[in-house]
C-alpha cells in the first residue's frame, strides 16, 4: 500500500511540474532572415507573444519592436515571426517572450516580458 501510495504522490507532483513549466524559448531551431525569425519550440507559463526586438550597437540590448507572433501557454513548435521591416544580415536580434498582459488578443504595453530565475525570457539570433 505504502509503494502505491508513494507511486501516486510522485506521478501527481511530477504531472504538476510538468502543468507548470518554466518559460523557456529553445536555441534549437533558432534562426533568423532578413524578413523572418523562426523559434523551434518555446514554453510560455501564459498566453502571450514572442517578441522580436532591434539591439544596441552591443547586440545585447533590446530595443525597438520589429515583429511579434501569439503564443499560447504551454509548448508551440515551429512559430514564425514576420518582420516588420528588413534586418541586415549579420545584426543580433533578441527574441523575448512576452505575457498577455491585459487578457485582449493585441501585442500591446500591458504585454510584459516574462521572467525566470535569471531574468527575462530571451533568446540572441544572428540575423543570416
Amino acid at each position: 500500500m505504502i509503494k502505491h501510495a508513494l507511486a501516486l504522490t510522485t506521478a501527481l507532483t511530477l504531472g504538476a511540474f510538468a502543468a507548470h513549466a518554466e518559460s523557456a524559448i529553445s536555441t534549437a531551431g533558432l534562426k533568423a532572415s532578413e524578413t523572418v525569425v523562426s523559434v523551434g519550440s518555446v514554453t510560455a507559463e501564459k498566453d502571450g507573444y514572442l517578441v522580436v526586438h532591434a539591439t544596441d550597437f552591443t547586440g545585447t540590448i533590446p530595443g525597438t519592436v520589429i515583429g511579434h507572433a501569439p503564443v499560447k501557454a504551454g509548448e508551440s513548435a515551429e512559430v514564425s515571426i514576420p518582420l516588420e521591416r528588413k534586418a541586415k544580415a549579420g545584426a543580433k536580434l533578441i527574441v523575448m517572450l512576452h505575457e498577455e498582459g491585459d487578457n485582449d488578443t493585441d501585442f500591446d504595453a500591458a504585454d510584459k516580458p516574462a521572467t525566470s530565475g535569471r531574468g527575462p525570457v530571451q533568446q540572441i539570433v544572428t540575423v543570416e
